[in-house]
């Protein structure tokens, strides 16, 4: 899991799902991975202050952005893959992105393919700064036989 701020990159791919998604299918490919689906949606821009709705829910429009600024929207995508995801949310007025590496490591360990996914991700969005968190995942109770 990784948090990335004041990205560099080109401000379409925080704001639009194109190139984005080719972009990023392109990175799972050459990572090794199998991509098995996709879900994105693109969130239209809005002007501050002003009533926003997605999908029927109100945005909060109450944030510290003054409040002539034109937000961007951002997008939310998902790629499924055969060995687990690749989920990241992006805000382009605040060049910000979240995302979720998280691959299967039960029969194959994949970790070099999710660190490899990981590395593209960062050499794409260019952050000045981020976090990681890394979580080793196990498949059984840390005292019983692994015979696999």
């Amino acid at each position: 899991m990784a948090e990335f701020w004041q990205c560099q990159c080109a401000p379409e791919l925080l704001n639009r799902s194109q190139p984005l998604l080719a972009l990023l299918i392109e990175a799972v490919q050459q990572a090794g991975l199998t991509l098995v689906g996709q879900v994105v949606h693109e969130f239209a821009p809005y002007d501050e202050g002003q009533s926003a709705v997605a999908s029927g829910v109100k945005i909060n429009t109450n944030t510290n952005i003054n409040a002539n600024t034109k937000q961007s929207g951002g997008v939310t995508l998902s790629l499924l893959l055969a060995e687990s995801h690749l989920c990241l949310h992006t805000w382009g007025e605040y060049q910000t992105v979240t995302l979720d590496v998280y691959v299967c490591n039960v029969i194959n360990d994949n970790s070099d393919k999710a660190d490899a996914l990981f590395a593209a991700c960062l050499a794409l969005f260019q952050p000045a700064s981020h976090h990681v968190h890394t979580l080793a995942r196990t498949h059984a109770p840390a005292n019983a036989a692994t015979n696999l």
